[in-house]
């Protein structure tokens, strides 16, 4: 119970990771990673992070995405699933943190839009490209 505060109060505190400069797109995701999805996906990707017990439904093993649909790589679901635009059960309800959401809005889930919206969704969309693109660089081969 305790670590799944500790990860919405990430998301609540606007919490992002800050850029590296000379690192890859990927290594920036994995940073964005470790910070919101660790806790429960595990720092390996494997579905074993330490909130995992507490879950309804085991997080899914995030390297074998690509295995799971005939070798490719399942881009726009795996965006659809981090922005918030599509739902599996073991996120619950609209009442839990949408990634999308939470880093549109600076102060979390709750707080208020600050600054332009056209570069908030900017960053958003590169915030949530570099997940994705962490993510394919860790499928299993």
């Amino acid at each position: 119970m305790g670590a799944i505060l500790i990860v919405a109060g990430a998301a609540c505190a606007g919490v992002t990771a800050p850029p590296v400069p000379g690192k890859s797109d990927a290594a920036q995701g994995e940073l964005e990673f470790r910070l919101y999805c660790a806790q429960c996906h595990g720092m390996e990707a494997l579905g074993n992070g330490p909130v995992a017990p507490a879950l309804r439904q085991r997080p899914a093993n995030l390297r074998l995405l690509a295995e799971k649909n005939g070798g490719v790589f399942p881009e726009k679901k795996v965006r659809d699933f981090i922005d918030g635009a599509q739902q599996t059960a073991a996120h619950g309800g609209r009442e839990m943190p949408i990634w999308g959401l939470a880093f549109r809005k600076p102060g979390g889930p709750l707080g208020d839009i600050h600054g332009n919206p056209q570069q908030v969704d900017a960053q958003v969309e590169r915030r949530i490209d570099l997940l994705v693109d962490y993510l394919k660089s860790i499928q299993s081969k």
